[in-house]
């Protein structure tokens, strides 16, 4: 048999150290990192390998969150495959109202705040929103453990307002600690219309401090320099006009709304690979593991007619450098 590299010339080799000081080498670097040593060393598969490395990599409540978990997940013989499995395969808990992920290079959780977990203004009144299903969703149908055929109408669209508002929290405990991290709000549209006239602001705070408000376009062919609005008649809302925001005007009757909002950093929509849209709403520190963190898309006090939008939720990722 064909000795390895460093056995023939006498240099230390990682093979050559016990199993478990292996692993604790190993559990000290990355799931990336661990992945790539054990296609180059085949010597060093086996512990690459080992459940007791992977454990380290799970996060230590693995096992709370699968277990109250409505979707279910194969059998894996392994740590490792389990792993996997999260990393491309989130997991549905809370009741359907949030998913759970890892972040397949580092291992760090993702969460998904379901639009039912979001805060959205008049999202109960019917004639604004529409509660649905989406087969595209990973919120529309999923299955419970009593009841294997229930489907949950859980992603919302909007019908008709003339101001938008939309907030969710979580807790840092909930998160990887000491980490940075990005919430994104995830959305589509179906025949929408009104998203390119004006930036909404964006924001990410810890809850009860200050933050610094960023403005961003929902459409991503937003800031269209030349528009028209349409008439009363056309968007008349269920039950009339809904009412604008205290102290504000009419904005048909309004002029140099956009030159008033407008700044160097405003930011446009990405198209995800899943064919929904992500707008950055801002980053925050998983420092203190009571902190809880405020997300949200408001548009400014005078608005404008829309429609069309389909809410999926917020996703909240870790940074990847």
């Amino acid at each position: 048999m064909e000795k390895e590299k460093g056995e023939e010339d006498g240099s230390p080799c990682l093979w050559m150290l016990p199993e478990a000081c292996l692993d604790e080498i190993l559990a000290l670097t990355r799931p990336r990192d661990v992945c790539r040593l054990s296609l180059v060393s085949p010597s060093l598969r086996s512990a690459a390998n080992s459940d007791s490395v992977w454990a380290k990599f799970l996060p230590s409540d693995y096992r709370t969150i699968i277990a109250g978990s409505p979707t279910p997940i194969p059998y894996f013989r392994s740590l490792r495959d389990l792993y996997v499995y999260l990393s491309h395969h989130p997991l549905l808990i809370d009741e359907g109202r949030k998913s759970f992920s890892l972040e397949k290079t580092s291992g760090k959780k993702c969460y998904f705040l379901g639009a039912r977990d979001l805060n959205i203004a008049w999202a109960d009144t019917p004639g604004y929103w529409e509660w649905t299903s989406l087969p595209e969703s990973r919120f529309t149908i999923f299955q419970w453990r009593r009841y294997p055929f229930l489907e949950i109408y859980i992603v919302t669209q909007l019908k008709f307002v003339w101001w938008l508002q939309i907030w969710g929290t979580i807790r840092t405990g909930l998160l990887s600690p000491l980490t940075f991290y990005r919430a994104y709000f995830v959305y589509k549209f179906k025949d929408g219309y009104g998203f390119d006239y004006r930036p909404s602001e964006v924001s990410v705070r810890i809850s009860g401090a200050e933050s610094k408000k960023r403005f961003a376009f929902l459409h991503p062919d937003g800031e269209q320099e030349d528009w028209t609005l349409p008439s009363d008649a056309e968007y008349e809302g269920p039950g009339g006009t809904p009412p604008l925001i205290q102290g504000t005007r009419d904005p048909r009757n309004s002029t140099g709304i956009l030159a008033s909002i407008m700044q160097d950093d405003k930011q446009l929509p990405k198209l995800r690979d899943d064919g929904w849209f992500e707008l950055e709403l801002g980053e925050f520190f998983t420092e203190n593991e009571d902190d809880c963190i405020e997300m949200k898309m408001q548009e400014p006090q005078r608005g404008f007619p829309k429609r069309g939008l389909i809410v999926e939720g917020i996703e909240i990722r870790p940074i990847v450098y």
